[in-house]
């Protein structure tokens, strides 16, 4: 060996990374075994070359004898060294009693000896069949499935992956003969009317055409299986298309909660074959830009707010929208935690009341700057609400729609429109309303390969035009599942180059019916102005039951002749952004013509504090920003019909509620928390104590008198003893106050088995930091009422 090959160090990789080394000798077409993973016995021997690979051919999978031959013949060395080649790398598969087969990669290197000639040949190969099986499990990931099976159409043949399934009738886990075993395994467990035409329609001459003009072909039927009827759902997909290589998967239809368990098995099949921790750091990497919308928000209104902190109505507005900004964040930062639960089904819907004017007004402020930034249009339409006072959970709703609608900013390009259209239809459930919001853009769009993944958690596509667009996979994932635990769906529809929509559908419970009295305003005339004909159609059909007489035009020129000819009206409503003559222009114009006394209002679907100063000065008497609800035109119309303008509203700071001859104890170890804790509670007149940590609260409730404290407010996680094993010290204090003594829970620990545990070791109640003004202070005022 060491004459041709100078030394055995040139063999240690491959003795370290190889199952196989075979060294070949083409003078005496000769072979020296130097390791043998798969018959360790003919490890340092030497054979006659061909004898021992027509020995070897019986380990080679059947359906690879042929390139078993092809490949490693004395004749192809010979051509190889022919051509120059010195170096081939091939799988082969080798058979295996438990799997039917298992990958090998194989090399072939050719050694130049000291002459510089062409002289040995290195054939050696190591085991990837975990690689190759984890590539299967990943192409199958969407599939849900009894099982997967692996087709080499071109060879007949195929193998079997098992989900674990509970049937006592699978098939043979491989054979070279699938159409044969199709045909067998129908013949017993289907029944004789459906066997033949099934047999037929799993052929692969039958398939293989489908699958070329389609992509995929799928198969439903009924087996019989454990003694039972089941319904079955057969999908045939590539797997290599080139080299004609099929996956066909079986899921089991019957029952949606045995769907759903399999393709929770799937899942984590293939989270065990790609690395579980890769895919949290994707994860995690992504995100980014969905956390920093609202902290853009936050940061931006803050340093607004600082520019103008002469203006209390101008810092009241940013303290608004930061308020609302915080909750999206601290909502996300939930969701994102809770992802597990949420698709489980183990979160549990609120019930609050909520205006649904006010949550698409907040919903919008939030992504007001990145419409500004791209420069897009927006269109918002609402249809036939009837109930804008509703019940349910408001921060799962706008989360949801938020989704939605910056997916639709993020995947449309400069200058593109998205419309976002709002329509309440009668529900199935008695006493709910079923809304349907659906958002659409003229973006890029999405393939058809990709549509059925895009509810998929961590999906996202491999479209080169989306690559550097950020997001976390998870959004419509999670988006979802809100709209279906509210009985409904989100509906997608695309067309790659041209956009999508996305409508969301739920239920939700109606509020108190919205009353308007509007015999002050019937008859007047309106004129509405806007170069959208169907928001000029929904703004006339509101004022129209509010008993006004509406007319609408589409543009700013068609407006100024209306007044010009002599019309006489109401109030004129004018869109802001219109093409030719915008909203402003058209203003100046009809002023000019009709004086000071009609009442001109602008609506926009964006912030118009802007061009508010602009607006004023051309002779405009209000704002309306977009979706118009009846409920907004009701009370400009009724202030202007009046002849009773609103005086601006002061900027007072909130009512709070007094608590005076109350003393409360703040249990806190962090110095920030403890601090706004005692200033939100100082405001309620009580007295404040403060206690830096549980045994600190114990030792001061064990030295008061009875009576002494009224409520004790208890962080969670804190040094020398926690929030929870100082309530349960308290409550074992032989005093009489301590049994009715209020106890509330104020942590960051925020989930629900958070909760659980405050209340089994005594506490009252829980709120979760950050903490809400308001929400505090009427749990106080609960436990001292």
């Amino acid at each position: 060996m060491e004459k041709y090959l100078k030394s055995k160090e040139l063999l240690a990789n491959y003795l370290y990374l190889m199952d196989v080394v075979w060294v070949i000798y083409p003078e005496n077409e000769s072979i020296e075994v130097i390791k043998d993973g798969i018959n360790p016995k003919l490890e340092n021997t030497k054979h006659d070359y061909k004898i021992l690979c027509n020995i070897r051919k019986r380990d080679i999978y059947p359906p690879d004898h042929n390139l078993w031959d092809e490949t490693i013949s004395l004749e192809t060395f010979h051509k190889m060294i022919e051509e120059g080649y010195l170096h081939r790398k091939f799988d082969m598969r080798f058979c295996n009693k438990h799997f039917g087969f298992e990958w090998h990669e194989a090399f072939i290197d050719i050694v130049i000896n000291e002459d510089g000639m062409p002289g040995r040949i290195i054939l050696s190969s190591h085991n990837v069949n975990d690689f190759r099986k984890s590539q299967i499990i990943e192409k199958a990931v969407q599939s849900e499935y009894d099982y997967v099976i692996y087709i080499e159409a071109s060879k007949n043949s195929y193998v079997m992956y098992t989900s674990g399934s509970e049937s006592d009738s699978p098939p043979p886990v491989a054979s070279s003969d699938y159409e044969a075993v199709v045909a067998e395994y129908n013949r017993q467990y289907m029944s004789p009317e459906l066997c033949e035409e099934m047999t037929m329609n799993m052929k692969i001459a039958h398939v293989s055409p489908i699958l070329k003009q389609h992509g995929e072909y799928i198969l439903y039927n009924s087996m019989i299986e454990n003694g039972m009827n089941r319904d079955k759902k057969i999908r045939f997909s590539y797997f290599d298309k080139e080299k004609n290589i099929w996956l066909l998967t079986r899921t089991d239809i019957t029952e949606i909660k045995e769907e759903r368990r399999q393709k929770q098995l799937l899942r984590d099949a293939l989270q065990s074959a790609t690395a579980a921790n890769r895919a949290k750091s994707d994860f995690l990497s992504r995100m980014s830009h969905d956390v920093r919308t609202p902290i853009n928000a936050i940061i931006g209104m803050t340093a607004i707010a600082g520019l103008h902190m002469n203006d209390q109505a101008r810092i009241a507005d940013c303290l608004k929208k930061i308020t609302i900004s915080s909750k999206l964040l601290l909502n996300l930062i939930n969701e994102v935690l809770d992802m597990s639960k949420l698709e489980s089904g183990r979160i549990m819907l609120t019930d609050e009341v909520f205006n649904l004017d006010e949550l698409l007004e907040s919903l919008f402020i939030m992504v007001q700057s990145a419409f500004e930034t791209k420069k897009q249009q927006l269109h918002i339409r609402v249809i036939r609400v009837k109930h804008e006072c509703l019940i349910g959970d408001v921060q799962r709703i706008q989360q949801a729609l938020l989704n939605m609608l910056t997916n639709a900013i993020k995947y449309t390009p400069d200058g593109g429109q998205i419309e976002v259209t709002i329509e309440e239809k009668p529900s199935v459930y008695n006493g709910y309303s079923q809304f349907e919001i659906a958002v659409s853009d003229n973006g890029i769009g999405m393939k058809p390969e990709f549509i059925s993944k895009v509810f998929e958690p961590f999906e996202r596509s491999d479209d080169t035009a989306v690559r550097n667009i950020q997001g976390t996979g998870l959004g419509m994932a999670i988006s979802r599942n809100i709209a279906q635990m509210m009985n409904g769906d989100i509906l997608v529809k695309s067309e790659y180059g041209k956009g999508s929509t996305f409508t969301m559908i739920f239920h939700v419970k109606q509020g108190n019916l919205d009353k308007y009295d509007s015999s002050i305003l019937v008859d007047l005339p309106v004129l509405v102005v806007d170069d959208d004909d169907i928001s000029c159609e929904i703004a006339c059909e509101n004022l129209e039951e509010l008993g006004m007489k509406p007319e609408w035009v589409l543009s700013g020129r068609e407006a100024v002749e209306k007044v010009t000819d002599g019309n006489n009206y109401f109030a004129i409503i004018i869109d802001l952004m219109m093409p030719g003559m915008n909203g402003i222009e058209t203003t100046q114009k009809i002023r000019e013509q009709v004086g000071p006394n009609i009442p001109i209002i602008i609506i926009s679907a964006y912030d118009y504090s802007g061009y508010e100063s602009e607006a004023l000065k051309a002779g405009a008497n209000g704002f309306i920003s977009k979706p118009v609800m009846k409920s907004k035109l009701f009370l400009l119309m009724k202030r202007f019909a009046t002849d009773r303008k609103e005086e601006e509203q002061a900027v007072s700071p909130a009512v709070i509620t007094s608590f005076a001859d109350k003393r409360i104890l703040v249990v806190e170890d962090n110095d920030l928390n403890r601090e706004i804790a005692y200033e939100l509670l100082k405001e309620t007149g009580a007295e404040i104590e403060t206690a830096c940590d549980g045994k600190e609260a114990v030792d001061k409730v064990s030295a008061s008198p009875e009576g002494y404290y009224n409520l004790i407010i208890m962080d969670i996680q804190m040094p020398v003893m926690n929030g929870l094993e100082a309530t349960k010290n308290i409550r074992r204090l032989d005093r009489q106050d301590i049994k009715k003594l209020p106890i509330v829970a104020m942590s960051a620990n925020a989930f629900a088995e958070d909760v659980q545990l405050s209340l089994k070791a005594g506490m009252n109640e829980h709120i979760a930091k950050p903490i809400e003004i308001i929400s505090l202070y009427k749990i106080i005022a609960k436990w001292f009422s």
